[in-house]
């Protein structure tokens, strides 16, 4: 009987030693998935089918132009904001991350001291219905080849609590080994 109570008593402590540690565990969902709602926009416009109004500006000269997408088109010109995703199991733990309430929502932002990391900041405007209306974020990259610099600022309208793409912008700087600094931007607006 006393062998079986030690028995139990370790089934017991065991257990509530292994709960104990998976509460304490953090997810990695803890940073807002950038990957998941760019995918979600890409096949949202697929499905809407809208036209952009864009514009690229490199070093003073501007073209415009206004373009449609297919499904395989909108995941392309969308695919360049999965950079500003975080949520990465080697980036686990790498960015401060705090909240904020404002009159109209709420922001999440998302830093970081190592610029090694490649995105410095992160962060995701929320209305008043948790609904996502803005992202923005900077992503630098410094090697022996280049220095790159892009700020991402992407608009959304709430459609029935969900956020659908409404305008985007990238703009920022290249700085190549031995040759002139590139400033560029690129402006986007979903119009019907």
């Amino acid at each position: 009987m006393i062998n079986f109570s030690r028995i139990l008593f370790a089934f017991l402590l065991f257990g509530i030693i292994s709960c104990e540690t998976a509460v304490r565990e953090k997810p990695i969902n803890e940073y807002y998935d950038v990957d998941a709602l760019v995918d979600q926009q890409a096949k949202l416009l697929s499905d809407m089918q809208p036209k952009i109004e864009k514009s690229v500006e490199v070093d003073g000269q501007k073209e415009m132009d206004t373009l449609e997408f297919d499904s395989l088109g909108w995941k392309n010109e969308l695919e360049v904001f999965k950079l500003a995703d975080i949520n990465k199991p080697t980036l686990f733990d790498a960015y401060e991350a705090t909240e904020e309430q404002t009159s109209n929502g709420k922001i999440w932002r998302y830093s970081t001291e190592k610029p090694s990391l490649g995105i410095e900041f992160l962060y995701v405007y929320f209305d008043q219905d948790s609904t996502v209306k803005k992202l923005e974020a900077r992503y630098h990259e410094n090697n022996a080849l280049y220095i790159s610099e892009r700020n991402f600022e992407i608009n959304f309208n709430n459609t029935n609590g969900t956020p659908v793409l409404a305008s985007y912008k990238i703009y920022g700087r290249q700085k190549m080994a031995m040759k002139d600094e590139v400033s560029f931007s690129i402006e986007s607006e979903v119009v019907n």
